[in-house]
């Protein structure tokens, strides 16, 4: 930890909106190895995945003029903090493309080292978004996400050339960072880089190298795109990338694509801000501190992206709507879902709200199933949906979008329908919008694929995927640039000390992340009643026979959720953080013929170890449980 005396060297920035930003700088952040965890570096560095981005848009394709000038913001940010001789690749100065990456770098000597800062292109994709979905099959990836991986190599690339055109040598201390789909390149890149060691140190050419603990990685709310089962590398979460540190919001949709079921995560180390289910006893102060920072630069009062509701859907409703609709216009329709129309969309106080985390988590998770392997994510999906985004992320006119995005919605309504047994052809109305918005794809990825796709989940997870889809407006806002960097500041003194000096003694206190969002589940069938306790208090109490409304309550670390399934009768969840004791206890279960009563333990590891998914099936149950995790040992163990 830093003390006060070092405080960083604070200089200003003004960006080209007009907003002025204090930033700190010291040579220190540089001076203890990679594998310490920087608060201040990781402020710093997400500053400038921030400058890295785009502004706007240009108000024409053939406004050569704004491309060449995309890497300005950037640049000012590099001189503000006296890193000089600049430089970004051709890619960073013309229009994206499906597999382009816009990679800038400057440097600065210190102590006989030359720091290399270097950043992708952190937003503003346009058409690099169809790279986005890009999985492949692994084989020329190293099963890592391969759109990822290609830009990985491209900065590794730029990177080296920017070494030898500089005629740098001797030692160099390496600082990346990136966000969103920079946060996954940087994170593939420094990854790469950490397994390229030669006689203890990575070789970037011309002479020049940096040892492991002289790379500094920082990633924001980076997609998962390194690869548990990748032969060339080593595991991801080995202690050979401590040096990479990813921050995460467990709220961000974006952070758990591409899919843990494909053996997806990240290299390194992930750390967590502050939400309700995993850290309830500091969740109101924490986001008291987030929200005043939030609001120094934005207003704070339209953020309310970490609250939802639960909302559901009943096939009556759903029915009443259909009528008429084709004649009507799927547009309407669908608006009318999305945006909680009465008549389709109701409340569902049969759930308790606990947390988006959780309603992604088994919506990603049903979704992974419909769809099947990567395999056959690649031969039905992928192609469809990379040509959907070109289509609807290009700098072109965007004319057509509305209609993609009704083509998009009508499929999704399709498929509930045909999973409520409501027939209608919608099919034919799809395909309508896709040829009214002059789009050529295969039109089967709507009318079969994505409607598969949406029965499947919805049949499993009906009232979470109405859910997500009502919520969706907010559950991206968490992942909003502004709201990361409010999240950074945050647990950096030097702009908590700034703020309380300003505003008299306001009294604001440091917002640590956390190291752990490991979540447990259980599914039970063929029961009645469960009760969670821990440390020998009630936690939670499912009561059923009917649909009933579910229960929450505080626990070591968290709260802890559970709800009778609105899909399956009989069947009981239980979500809870993994870092404590659980035992629960059944007062009755059921006694039809037709039902085992038998239960489903999940545990999802996400920071240590091997992370991903430990799955245990027991086809038994005595009238007590007892649960019991070991997150560093990537172990659990339940009685009986």
């Amino acid at each position: 930890t830093w003390k006060r005396e070092y405080a960083g060297r604070r200089c200003s920035y003004k960006d080209v909106d007009g907003r002025e930003w204090d930033l700190y700088y010291s040579d220190r952040y540089f001076s203890h190895p990679s594998t310490e965890y920087d608060a201040h570096l990781a402020t710093l560095s997400m500053f400038m995945t921030k400058f890295s981005m785009n502004a706007g848009g240009p108000d024409n394709i053939e406004n050569a003029y704004w491309y060449e000038h995309q890497p300005d913001r950037v640049e000012g940010f590099f001189k503000a903090i006296g890193f000089e001789t600049f430089d970004a690749n051709e890619y960073y100065r013309s229009r994206t493309g499906f597999d382009t990456i816009g990679v800038a770098a400057a440097s600065r000597k210190i102590d006989g080292y030359t720091v290399i800062a270097v950043v992708p292109r952190s937003g503003g994709y346009f058409l690099e978004w169809g790279n986005n979905v890009w999985l492949g099959d692994g084989t020329k990836s190293d099963y890592m996400h391969e759109g990822w991986y290609n830009a990985a190599n491209k900065l590794i690339s730029f990177l080296r050339e920017y070494v030898e055109k500089n005629g740098i040598t001797g030692k160099v201390k390496l600082w990346m960072a990136g966000y969103s789909r920079g946060g996954a390149v940087t994170n593939i890149a420094a990854g790469l880089l950490d397994n390229s060691v030669t006689e203890g140190a990575i070789p970037l050419g011309g002479g020049a190298t940096v040892r492991n603990e002289d790379l500094y990685a920082y990633t924001f709310e980076a997609p998962q795109g390194a690869n548990v089962n990748s032969k060339t590398v080593a595991a991801p979460k080995r202690s050979l990338y401590d040096n990479i540190w990813n921050v995460i919001n467990p709220n961000d949709l974006v952070t758990k694509v591409a899919m843990a079921q494909y053996g997806f995560t990240r290299f390194g180390r992930d750390r967590f801000v502050t939400t309700e289910f995993f850290d309830s006893a500091n969740y109101v102060s924490n986001r008291e501190v987030f929200l005043t920072l939030y609001g120094v630069k934005n207003n704070a009062a339209a953020y309310s992206a970490d609250t939802f509701e639960m909302n559901g859907i009943t096939g009556d409703h759903f029915a009443a709507a259909m009528t008429g609709a084709v004649s009507a216009g799927m547009y309407e329709l669908v608006r009318a879902f999305l945006n909680g129309g009465q008549a389709i969309v109701t409340p569902d106080d049969t759930k308790v709200n606990y947390s988006a985390d959780i309603v992604e988590t088994l919506c990603l998770e049903e979704l992974t199933a419909a769809i099947g392997s990567r395999e056959r994510f690649v031969e039905l999906y992928q192609s469809g949906l990379r040509d959907l985004l070109l289509g609807l992320m290009s700098d072109e006119n965007g004319a057509r979008d509305e209609v993609l995005k009704s083509a998009i919605e009508g499929a999704v309504v399709s498929g509930i329908g045909e999973a409520l047994g409501i027939s209608a052809p919608f099919g034919v109305v799809v395909s309508e919008l896709i040829d009214k918005a002059q789009y050529d794809p295969d039109d089967t990825f709507f009318t079969d694929n994505l409607i598969h796709v949406v029965k499947n989940v919805f049949s499993e997870r009906p009232n979470e995927l109405v859910t997500l889809a009502t919520n969706i407006v907010n559950i991206f806002a968490n992942h909003a640039t502004d709201v990361s960097v409010a999240h950074l500041m945050a647990q950096d003194f030097y702009y908590l000390d700034e703020y309380n000096d300003t505003h008299a003694g306001a009294g604001l206190t440091r917002v640590d992340l956390r190291d752990s969002a490991d979540m447990g589940r259980v599914s039970f069938y063929g029961f009645n009643d469960l009760k969670l306790e821990s440390g020998g208090s009630p936690r939670v109490t499912v009561n059923g026979k009917y649909v009933g409304k579910s229960s929450v309550s505080k626990c070591d670390g968290g709260f802890a959720a559970g709800y009778y399934s609105f899909a399956t009768e009989e069947k009981m969840e239980l979500f809870f953080p993994v870092n404590t004791e659980f035992s629960l206890t059944s007062d009755s279960y059921s006694k039809k013929p037709y039902h085992d009563v038998s239960y489903d333990i999940f545990c999802q590891y996400n920071s240590v170890g091997q992370a991903g998914t430990i799955k245990k099936y027991v086809d038994r149950y005595s009238g007590e449980f007892t649960y019991v995790s070991d997150p560093v040992a990537q172990t659990f163990t339940v009685n009986p």
